[in-house]
């Protein structure tokens, strides 16, 4: 199989080029060829993933969270779309783990080499798409908002930092919610789909029992109590996600949402969009290599 490995040179503390030698000795000893492609620019992974996804058979994609996505949307765009294999290069590296993919690269290579991928959910977000998680409000700018100088000197530990600090702002904004044939309104702090049980390098276990293939979104409103908001919304991830009886827990393949313009959206731990949006979900949309582990508990 043609293999295009595709990766950014400043995921996670920058240090993927130093693999390139041993990923290269794997592919010599396989049957599979092997193309390298480095990220030149923002922007640049999904133009080119665009460009060249009629050429391969496989995208292997080096990064982080936010690499992957660049990858997906110049995937979702093109009428041929090659196979998608993930190398846990980032932070966090929520899809990777969300797929079970071993941070071992001989491991991983040789999962991608002597097994079958699976069919995996895509979902957008106005006109961009993404794989796994959408959010706004409280907590859902730390993932792009932290420097990348501060990632590379102090790794996951820069987010947690941050989240420390976004804590102490005030968050309200107003919601519209229409999905399923009904019309919700409420105050949040923040809003969270998923569609599965990770974000941001946390397991929320309770958040739900959703699929990577069954073509739903799951999307928690967190609702401005009127005292100790910030300790409840606390205590519910501290409990893995479990829901608290005022908050709004909706599940479809549809949602449109309208609030205020200045409210920012989070897509795969980059930022997506202001404002009002449409959230659209496609079923079993894109062909990953994913763990037993994975297809067991998701698919």
């Amino acid at each position: 199989m043609k293999y295009l490995l595709l990766y950014n040179p400043y995921s996670g503390r920058a240090n993927f080029k130093s693999h390139l030698p041993y990923i290269k000795k794997m592919f010599n000893q396989s049957s599979h060829e092997l193309t390298i492609y480095k990220s030149q620019a923002p922007k640049d992974l999904e133009k080119y993933a665009f460009e060249h996804a009629s050429f391969f058979d496989v995208f292997l994609v080096a990064g982080g969270d936010g690499t992957i996505n660049e990858v997906v949307n110049g995937m979702m765009r093109a009428e041929k779309k090659p196979i998608l294999a993930v190398l846990p290069g980032g932070t966090a590296n929520d899809i990777a783990a969300i797929l079970g993919i071993n941070k071992s690269i001989k491991k991983s290579l040789n999962l991608f080499f002597n097994t079958e991928p699976v069919l995996l959910d895509v979902n957008q977000i106005n006109d961009q798409y993404f794989i796994y998680t959408a959010s706004s409000g409280i907590l859902s700018r730390v993932s792009y908002d932290v420097s990348r100088r501060h990632i590379k000197k102090y790794g996951y530990l820069a987010y947690v930092i941050a989240a420390m600090q976004d804590l102490a702002l005030d968050y309200r904004y107003p919601i519209k919610i229409m999905a399923n044939g009904q019309t919700i309104e409420c105050e949040c702090v923040m809003v969270l789909g998923l569609s599965t049980n990770r974000v941001g390098g946390v397991s929320l276990t309770n958040f739900s029992n959703a699929k990577l293939n069954d073509g739903l979104f799951e999307l928690r409103f967190f609702k401005r109590s009127k005292k100790m908001w910030r300790f409840r919304f606390l205590s519910s991830l501290i409990r893995g996600g479990k829901r608290l009886g005022e908050d709004i827990h909706l599940v479809s393949d549809h949602f449109v949402i309208e609030t205020d313009e200045k409210v920012r959206w989070n897509t795969d731990g980059e930022y997506s969009c202001n404002g009002s949006i449409e959230i659209k979900t496609y079923k079993e949309a894109l062909r990953v290599f994913a763990s037993d582990k994975t297809i067991k508990r998701y698919l």
